[in-house]
């Protein structure tokens, strides 16, 4: 009979093989897929170099100081990890590392943590590119914020006995099919986790289908409803720069935020609808990439009227028929609160929906389309508490935005509402941290 020692032998060795074709179908992957993404910009030279592991470590942390390597996949996530990292610092110095997967991503973390954080991108999945990053740092603990299930690096993590937690947990209704898929070696990656802090029930489930072991699956929250933040500052000099060229005296400022194609277009017409019976409308579109803004650009002129871009509007260059584009990065939230009704994309289309939660923090009232499945959970809530106005199509919300236009009573009534959901759903963040903790033993 086998001893121990020859088991884990025999384990290493089936766990090296599986990892070598793993990395021969993610690099067959990358070949096929990298071109597409050079042409749509969603990567640079730069940023392939940081992927493929060679990152850079100037500055670096001093020699021996634990790092804290945290992962945000875009803005979203990286939006979410102020008041993370405000409670982290009080349990002890440590260098904290944010890698982010996309470009916005990247940019919005420097934009937002400087002198916080070290900031990278996050490596891709392959052996010789998480090995480097993982020598590269003294990790103390690598978190994951929200879905992050990174067979490879975890497994090469839990070998280097460096702890693994995702917090803020979720899986929506496509990824769950598409997990299921590789169930096999997801399995495996999750058996690796410390710990799992998910946001609800119906995502402990999901955790626990896809062969997560129910003891390191924890309800937390969602870090959502504590991690909107608005600079004072910051809000002060838009409104000083922006008021006078949008939101005159007298006007009411409508936004279609984070759209995705063809949203712009259903905006424009309901703007366009509107204008039939009301001149004081003013509309701006803040697209979720903003690398579609000449795209965009162009739709609005097919439909008879003059964009202009946000980054370098002036006073003299607005009139009756002006649509105004978003096309700065970590603004929206300072626009939604420049505005007096918000439209979210990303749900009148099959995209499974944009973060609804930040006009809705400033008692804005938000409308949102059916397809909502990667925020299901949070707009049950604000469905349930009539904190937000979800609409079925087109039509509908063009009759929902002349609702809200022309009775204050209602708008105010959401405004009520929108303050009830905060009051009710915080506190995630902080049970996110114990945890944390408990991972880095300094209870």
């Amino acid at each position: 009979m086998p001893d121990i020692t020859e088991k884990n032998q025999s384990q290493a060795f089936i766990e090296n093989i599986v990892f070598f074709f793993y990395d021969i179908i993610f690099f067959a992957g990358l070949i096929v897929y990298l071109p597409v993404y050079f042409w749509r910009k969603k990567i640079t030279f730069a940023a392939l170099k940081e992927k493929l592991g060679f990152t850079d470590t100037k500055p670096a942390p001093p020699p021996g100081k634990k790092c804290i390597w945290i992962q945000a996949v875009s803005v979203g996530e990286v939006n979410l990890l102020d008041g993370l990292l405000k409670q982290l610092k009080e349990y002890g110095d440590y260098e904290i590392i944010i890698s982010a997967t996309t470009l916005t991503g990247n940019r919005l973390a420097k934009k937002r943590y400087p002198g916080r954080a070290k900031i990278i991108f996050f490596p891709f999945d392959i052996s010789f590119a998480i090995r480097h990053v993982i020598k590269t740092f003294n990790l103390k603990i690598f978190i994951a914020v929200e879905t992050e299930i990174w067979p490879n690096l975890f497994f090469r993590l839990s070998r280097k006995n460096i702890p693994i937690a995702i917090i803020n947990a979720r899986i929506s209704d496509k990824a769950i099919n598409r997990y299921k898929r590789f169930k096999f070696i997801v399995q495996y990656a999750l058996k690796e986790c410390a710990i799992v802090a998910v946001q609800n029930e119906e995502y402990r489930q999901r955790f626990i289908d896809l062969g997560c072991p129910e003891s390191k699956i924890k309800i937390t929250g969602n870090m959502k409803f504590d991690n909107i933040n608005l600079d004072n500052n910051t809000l002060t000099k838009v409104k000083v720069k922006y008021s006078g060229i949008i939101a005159p005296p007298g006007n009411i400022v409508l936004i279609a935020a984070s759209t995705h194609c063809p949203e712009e277009e259903y905006a424009l017409r309901a703007y366009k609808e509107i204008r039939k019976k009301r001149s004081d409308i003013k509309l701006i579109i803040a697209p979720r990439h903003i690398e579609r803004t000449p795209e965009i650009e162009k739709l609005i002129i097919a439909e008879g009227l003059k964009p202009l871009r946000l980054s370098a509007a002036k006073k003299n260059e607005v009139n009756n028929d002006t649509v105004f584009l978003l096309d700065t990065i970590g603004e929206l939230l300072y626009f939604y609160a420049l505005s007096d009704i918000c439209f979210v994309g990303g749900s009148l289309v099959k995209h499974g929906g944009q973060n609804i939660l930040e006009p809705i923090s400033l008692g804005k009232p938000t409308i949102f389309g059916p397809f909502m499945d990667n925020f299901s959970d949070i707009a049950e809530i604000v469905h349930a508490e009539k904190a937000g106005i979800q609409v079925r199509d087109t039509e509908e919300l063009t009759s929902k935005l002349i609702l809200l236009i022309n009775d204050k009573d209602e708008r105010e009534k959401l405004q009520k509402n929108c303050a009830k959901v905060f009051r009710e759903q915080t506190g995630a963040t902080e049970n996110n941290v114990k945890l944390i903790i408990s991972c880095l033993n300094l209870d």
